[in-house]
């Protein structure tokens, strides 16, 4: 089955269009968008974003010299609106580059080595604790 469509007056809608808004235009809407967007970035990102109690807790530190002065989530940085042709963007968050108080923030948390080791070595004693009860339980069942 074969069905043709045509439409007419779409180029003059098309054209209608085009004429309405000129490039500056766009890049300004476009500008704004961004510039009105980031906030609203910033707070999705504060709320996922740990807090501790006690702000002498908190940081890289926890609790030594190089404690911090504020929650991560209360200072995520917002980034210089870049527009480039029509189009605009900006950074919300840490970059690579930063070395600002909350810089931690930026790296992806797997958790440490000591807590693999520690969870490797409660599977080993649970295993061991097995082996132990089975052979226990082996050498009391009479054959």
């Amino acid at each position: 089955m074969k069905i043709e469509m045509e439409f007419q007056g779409l180029q003059e809608l098309v054209k209608a269009f085009e004429d309405a808004a000129s490039d500056e235009d766009i890049r300004a809407v476009n500008k704004k968008i961004v510039e009105q967007g980031e906030p609203v970035v910033k707070r999705i990102m504060s709320g996922k974003i740990p807090k501790s109690v006690d702000i002498k807790l908190s940081g890289r530190g926890f609790g030594s010299k190089s404690s911090v002065t504020s929650h991560a989530a209360d200072s995520v940085p917002l980034g210089a609106v870049k527009v480039k042709d029509t189009g605009a963007s900006a950074d919300v968050g840490w970059e690579k580059s930063d070395n600002s108080e909350h810089f931690y923030v930026k790296f992806i948390n797997w958790g440490t080595i000591t807590d693999r080791l520690k969870n490797l070595s409660m599977r080993q004693g649970v295993r061991q604790m097995r082996n132990c009860k089975k052979s226990q339980n082996r050498s009391i069942n009479p054959i």
